[in-house]
């Protein structure tokens, strides 16, 4: 990890002291010949570093501690300009992004070494850009992406072969390659858990191919010999990718055991070294592999590649189940909102007044048919009192029934005994009375 947080520092340069102006009102589109007459607005001052292999520029305000850094996007060229006001005696320089928002910045360097410096970075981010669109990038195994064959191994026919072979196989699905690598695991004509080499070759990460949708991402490690996948395994979220650390414990493990078995990492000079990196490869329910690899940059972009392809499919899964969830929700609600009190109201008291409206009709209509001398509107009233009547019942019948209900299950005095001691002639007597109900065990 020191290692690692080194290498930052030297892949970011740093320059103090620099101050940052905004354009007041100007078109990204404007030539550079017209930036030099533009009005520019002093934001404020402090460290501007850039990343000489991403050019990610990041500036941190120096004067104001609650600001925290802005990125402002990758930088794409720069142009000197003679426009200095406010920064006399300070080399000013202009710069082009690609930030969505401000895409172009006024820097004003305290030191012409700084300056300097910068302008070598952006005029080498020029050089890279039209290297690239003249068509001198890395090639790609389709034409849209590149290739993750090891450099030192352009010459090799079967890695080239190999190349053609998954292209061939995996049709539209772009995978991706990384040659210059071996690959240790369990030796299977051998169950005593000894660990050999079972290939050489490249580790592939194949897409799936169905549109936008999210499905599953594999992992396949193609010997360059034979041109059949070794290994195959899904890429979920039990996978995982160890590195393997190189300590004076595990030099002569994996690392050096791939190296004299095949020595195949390219050197400055030209020569072949051991092998630069080694991952671990766990999947749920097997065994173990090792994945060797001879170029450091390869490893480090399987290992990039690996995670994305990783934290998507968590994602996506993460995903699924709460829509899963959701839906399970959904449907309870739509359950009761189906078996609730009032949809079941809503659903009964409409055939209940059909229901009564029918006995009705057929009570009057009897009425009517039994009773000759009487007239439709005679039997209509007599019907509406029976009606009325036969509710009174049946509401004194259901409050008598509460009574009794409630008496159960507390204390409770009849009506016709206090109604016995209000008719009581003297109010002694009266009071005796209600004073006995009150105070008699029930």
């Amino acid at each position: 990890s020191r290692e690692a947080h080194t290498n930052l520092h030297i892949a970011m340069q740093c320059f103090a002291n620099v101050s940052v102006a905004l354009p007041a009102n100007t078109s990204t589109y404007d030539p550079r010949e017209a930036w030099d007459c533009t009005t520019w607005i002093d934001w404020c001052k402090g460290e501007l570093r850039i990343d000489r292999t991403s050019l990610v520029m990041v500036f941190s305000p120096g004067d104001y501690r609650a600001c925290t850094a802005k990125p402002l996007g990758c930088l794409l060229g720069v142009t000197a300009t003679g426009n200095s006001t406010g920064h006399i005696g300070h080399l000013t320089l202009v710069a082009s992004t690609n930030d969505s928002v401000h895409s172009l910045f006024r820097f004003s360097f305290m030191q012409s070494a700084d300056a300097m410096a910068f302008a070598a970075i952006a005029q080498s981010a020029e050089a890279s850009s039209t290297a690239g669109r003249a068509g001198s990038r890395r090639s790609s195994m389709t034409a849209s992406r590149r290739s993750s064959i090891a450099e030192c191994f352009r010459d090799d026919p079967a890695l080239e072969t190999l190349e053609a072979h998954l292209n061939q196989q995996f049709p539209g699905q772009l995978p991706m390659a990384f040659g210059g690598a071996e690959l240790y695991g369990p030796d299977p004509h051998c169950g005593g858990g000894s660990e050999v080499l079972l290939g050489r070759g490249a580790v592939v990460l194949v897409d799936p191919n169905n549109g936008c949708r999210i499905s599953a991402y594999e992992l396949f490690f193609f010997d360059a010999d034979t041109q059949q996948p070794c290994l195959r395994l899904p890429v979920g979220p039990g996978t995982r990718l160890l590195r393997q650390l190189e300590t004076e414990g595990n030099r002569g493990d994996r690392i050096s055991l791939a190296g004299q078995c095949r020595p195949s990492t390219c050197s400055s000079d030209g020569s072949l070294t051991g092998m630069a990196a080694a991952y671990t490869l766990l999947c749920p329910g097997v065994s173990g592999w090792t994945l060797a690899f001879d170029s450091e940059r390869e490893a480090a972009s399987f290992e990039r590649d690996f995670s994305v392809r990783k934290r998507v499919v968590v994602l996506s899964l993460k995903t699924s189940q709460g829509w899963r969830f959701a839906d399970s929700l959904q449907g309870e609600l739509m359950d009761l909102r189906r078996c609730g009190f009032l949809l079941l109201t809503r659903r009964i008291l409409p055939r209940a007044f059909v229901m009564v409206f029918l006995l009705l009709f057929f009570y009057a209509a009897m009425l009517f048919s039994s009773s000759y001398d009487k007239s439709l509107l005679d039997v209509t009233a007599q019907t509406l009192r029976d009606v009325v009547a036969a509710a009174q019942f049946l509401v004194e019948r259901v409050a008598e029934a509460g009574t009794k209900t409630c008496g159960g299950f507390t204390t409770a005095i009849s009506t016709s005994e206090v109604q016995h001691c209000a008719d009581l002639p003297y109010a002694e007597d009266a009071h005796a009375c209600i004073t006995r109900l009150a105070t008699a065990p029930w």
